[in-house]
C-alpha cells in the first residue's frame, strides 16, 4: 500500500448518510452502530416485555417519575407503560428493567435493543420532547452505556433502536428509557421493549473453499517473530503471510526464515539495474534456495501504477524487468514458485482510466493478485462485487488465477466493528466463490488511517476466515 494509491482509491464516489433525528454516543465497552451492514444477519429475540401482565420487571429511574400501566398500547395491544413527571412541574422521567432483560452475554455477540414510544399532546405542546433509549453493560468495575435519542413532535408511535456489541462474557445488559424535561401534565407512553441477538458473521469451512486466508504482520516496536506469534494468536495460525522486502535479497534468512508456511512476498529494484543483470547472482541464489515444500507467491514491484504514472519507472522497462527476473526463476526449477502480479483493484475499474495490459508482463504470470480497499472517507462498505468484480474479470480473461494481496477498510463513522465484520466475511465468501488462491488482510495503519482489526467483531470475523 502507498499513500498515493490510497488517494487514488478515494476518487470513488462518496455516499453521505446523515440523520438529525438520531444521535449516537460511543463508549468503550458498548458502542451504538447505525444499521447499514452489507448483509442482514438473522435476529433472535432474547427477551421482550409488552407490559401486558404487569410492571413487575420494571422500576422508576428516580423519585421524580410517576410510573403506571394504561390501556391502548402500540399496534393494538392492550397495555403500555406510562411515565409522568410530578404534579405541577416538569422533570426528566424514566423506567429501567429490574432485573435485566439480558442476564448474560457472550463476548463479540451483537444485540439490538428497541422500544416504541408515544408522547401525549401536553408533552409536546411547546415543542419537541426528547426521548432516549440506553443499554448499559454492567461490569465489576462499573459499566458503559450505548444510547440513542429521538425528538417527538406528534402523537404517533415511534421506534427507537440501539445496536450494541458485548465486549465481555457474562455481562448483564440494562435497558432504560428516559423522557428529558417532560412538561407538567404531559406523559410518555412506552411499549414493546425487546432485546434481540444478531447472529455473528463467520465463514464456514465449506464457504471458505480452497482459498488461503491470512494477513500482513505489523511488528511495530516488536521483533518480527514476536509480532507473527501475536498475529497467529489473534486469528489462529494464518494460512498465508504477506511479506514486503524492500529490495532483492540472496538469502531466505531473516523475516522469511521463521514463517514456515505459504507466503506472498514482494520486492523492488530499479528496472534498469535488473535488466542489466546487476541482481542476477542474488536472484539465482534466492530462487534456488526457495522452499519447495510450500507455495511462494513472489512479486516484482507491487502496485507499480502510481510509480509509472508519476515517472518513477517506465512501463516498458518495468515489464522487461519482470520478464528478466522470471527467466531466472524458471531456471531455478523450484515448482513451488508462483510469479504473481500485484495491482490495485482500482486499476481494473473502468472509472480509473487505466489499462491493465500496460502493467501485464506476459503469459508466464500465474496469479493476478490485487490490493482492494474500501475507499477511505466512505460512510458505507462497498459490496464485494463492486470492489473486486472487475479484478476477478481481468484475472480470468487472461487465464490467471485471482487473489487478494491486500484487503482493507478503516471503520466507517458510527461503526463499532459489527458492520465491518459482516463486510469481511462477505468479501471472504466472494473471493472463495471465484476460486481465489489467497486473501490477505492488510492489518496495519498509516498516518490518520488505521486498518488494524482492533475491534472484537472484526477480529472474530477474520479469525473465522483464517480458521476456515
Amino acid at each position: 500500500m502507498t499513500l498515493t494509491s490510497l488517494s487514488r482509491r478515494a476518487l470513488l464516489p462518496v455516499v453521505l448518510i446523515g440523520s438529525l433525528a438520531l444521535v449516537a454516543v460511543v463508549l468503550p465497552l458498548l458502542i451504538a452502530t447505525p444499521q447499514l451492514s452489507s448483509a442482514a444477519p438473522a435476529r433472535h429475540v432474547v427477551d421482550r416485555d409488552g407490559f401486558e401482565r404487569s410492571l413487575a420487571q420494571w422500576k422508576r429511574t428516580g423519585k421524580a417519575t410517576r410510573l403506571d400501566r394504561v390501556s391502548h398500547g402500540h399496534a393494538g395491544t392492550k397495555h403500555a407503560a406510562r411515565l409522568r413527571p410530578p404534579r405541577g412541574r416538569s422533570a426528566t422521567v424514566g423506567l429501567t428493567d429490574a432485573p435485566s432483560l439480558v442476564r448474560s452475554t457472550s463476548r463479540g455477540n451483537r444485540y439490538l435493543g428497541s422500544v416504541w414510544v408515544r408522547a401525549s399532546a401536553k408533552a409536546v405542546r411547546n415543542g419537541a420532547l426528547t426521548v432516549r433509549l440506553g443499554v448499559r453493560a454492567k461490569t465489576a468495575g462499573g459499566g458503559a452505556t450505548a444510547w440513542r435519542r429521538i425528538r417527538l413532535t406528534g402523537g404517533g408511535w415511534h421506534q427507537i433502536t440501539v445496536p450494541v456489541t458485548s465486549r465481555q462474557d457474562r455481562q448483564a445488559l440494562d435497558f432504560t428509557v428516559r423522557a428529558l424535561h417532560l412538561h407538567a401534565g404531559g406523559a410518555l407512553f412506552v411499549d414493546d421493549a425487546r432485546v434481540s441477538r444478531v447472529s455473528r458473521p463467520s465463514l464456514s469451512r465449506r464457504s471458505g473453499g480452497h482459498t488461503r486466508y491470512g494477513a500482513s504482520v505489523d511488528p511495530g516496536n516488536l521483533d518480527w517473530g514476536r509480532a507473527l506469534h501475536l498475529s497467529d494468536r489473534r486469528y489462529t495460525r494464518m494460512q498465508i503471510v504477506r511479506v514486503y522486502e524492500p529490495f532483492i535479497r540472496d538469502s531466505w534468512h531473516g523475516v522469511l526464515a521463521g514463517i514456515n508456511r505459504p507466503v506472498t512476498v514482494s520486492f523492488k529494484a530499479p528496472p534498469g539495474l535488473v535488466i542489466n543483470g546487476v541482481y542476477d547472482a542474488a536472484l539465482r541464489t534466492w530462487f534456488r534456495n526457495a522452499p519447495d515444500h510450500r507455495p511462494t507467491w513472489w512479486t516484482y514491484w507491487h502496485e507499480p501504477e502510481d510509480d509509472i504514472e508519476h515517472g518513477v519507472i517506465q512501463a516498458d522497462r518495468y515489464r522487461a524487468a519482470w520478464r528478466h527476473i522470471n527467466q531466472i526463476a524458471e531456471h531455478a526449477g523450484t515448482n513451488a514458485l508462483h510469479p504473481t502480479l500485484i495491482l490495485m483493484c482500482w486499476t481494473a475499474d473502468s472509472r480509473s482510466g487505466r489499462v491493465v495490459k500496460r502493467y501485464y508482463p506476459g503469459s508466464f504470470i500465474d496469479v493476478m493478485a490485487w490490493d482492494c480497499y474500501n475507499p477511505p472517507g466512505w460512510m458505507r462498505y462497498a459490496s464485494p462485487k463492486a470492489l473486486m468484480g472487475p479484478a476477478v474479470h481481468s484475472s480470468h480473461i487472461r487465464g490467471n488465477r485471482f487473489a487478494v494481496a491486500e484487503l482493507g477498510s478503516v471503520l466507517v463513522p458510527g461503526d463499532d466493528g459489527s458492520r465491518r465484520a459482516t463486510w469481511l466475511v462477505d468479501c471472504a465468501r466472494y473471493a472463495a466463490r471465484h476460486r481465489a488462491a489467497f486473501v490477505s488482510y492488510w492489518d496495519s495503519k498509516i498516518p490518520n488511517e488505521n486498518y488494524r482489526l482492533h475491534d472484537v467483531p472484526s477480529r472474530l470475523a477474520w479469525r473465522s476466515a483464517v480458521s476456515s
